[in-house]
């Protein structure tokens, strides 16, 4: 798929704009990510409409392009909950070894809060660029998106 203005057209799912359903493939992963427990699942909602999506291959990208970017996330949080919990557990462990792994425990919570913002940052653009009819590539994420795709659009012939 080429970057660049796509003709306004209608999903195959319920018929809506194929705007809006992209627009709802990163808004409903990321209402899903601020659910407790929930969050580490938000990948779900978007591939459950690459999935659905029949015929739009904008659908089909921007759907894809929000699964790599929270399933990216998801597993950004995974490892970074290890560290911390280590970092805690190494300062619970020794008294000497307080001030350090709590302070490499924050660095670790600054970095994330830093790496958090830039991820909400590309979905905020991708997704004004879904409604504008825009086929946004977030770096890293649109080509691994577009890889995705392929593999499951040449498993289906």
């Amino acid at each position: 798929m080429n970057a660049g203005n796509i003709d306004p057209h209608k999903s195959t799912i319920g018929g809506m704009d194929a705007n809006l359903v992209a627009l709802i493939a990163y808004i409903a992963s990321a209402a899903v990510g601020f659910i407790p427990l929930l969050r580490y699942f938000a990948w779900l909602a978007p591939l459950v409409i690459f999935f659905m999506e029949k015929e739009s291959g904008f659908v089909k990208f921007h759907a894809m392009q929000s699964f790599v970017l929270n399933l990216i996330g998801a597993a950004f949080g995974f490892v970074v909950s290890v560290l911390i919990g280590g970092a805690i557990a190494a300062a619970l462990g020794s008294r000497f070894a307080n001030a350090a792994a709590l302070g490499f425990a924050g660095m670790i919570g600054l970095l994330t809060t830093v790496i958090s913002l830039v991820i909400l940052a590309f979905a905020v653009i991708a997704m004004i660029n879904a409604y504008k009819y825009n086929m946004y590539h977030i770096p890293l994420a649109g080509k691994a998106a577009e890889n995705f795709i392929g593999r499951f659009e040449s498993g289906r012939e």
